[in-house]
This record gives C-alpha cells, sequence and structure tokens, in this order.
C-alpha cells in the first residue's frame, strides 16, 4: 500500500470512509471525494498515509490552479 502511483478505488474508498465523506480543504459533506497529494506526483509524490489528503472536486481543483495553498 505504500507509495502506491495511482490511488485504487478501495483505498479511495476508505480514505473518504475515514474522513467521513468530509471534504479536508472546506469541511463540507460530500458523496465523492478525490484524493490529492500534498507532495505532487511530478516532485516524487505517492498515495500514502502522509501525503494524501480527500478533498471535493472544486476544491481539488483551486489547488490545483492556486486559489488554494
Amino acid at each position: 500500500m505504500i507509495g502506491l502511483k495511482y490511488c485504487p478505488v478501495w483505498l479511495k474508498k476508505a480514505y473518504t470512509k475515514a474522513v467521513n465523506n468530509t471534504c479536508e480543504q472546506c469541511i463540507k459533506i460530500f458523496d465523492e471525494l478525490t484524493p490529492h497529494r500534498i507532495i505532487r506526483g511530478n516532485s516524487g509524490g505517492k498515495y500514502c498515509p502522509h501525503n494524501i489528503k480527500m478533498v471535493c472536486y472544486d476544491c481539488h481543483k483551486k489547488i490545483h490552479t492556486g486559489e488554494f495553498k
């Protein structure tokens, strides 16, 4: 599980359940969340517990466009 290049569906579901379907950026509840790597993939970041946070689609987009840090 440690250091995955792609986040498998089962892991995404487990993380979503762990945060109670709450976006870790805007703190709102959603039916579906997406995993965001804190250290980006092109910088060597992998999908692992210390490098992931679950965010909604809108927050994920805002993170990657620089609206959120």
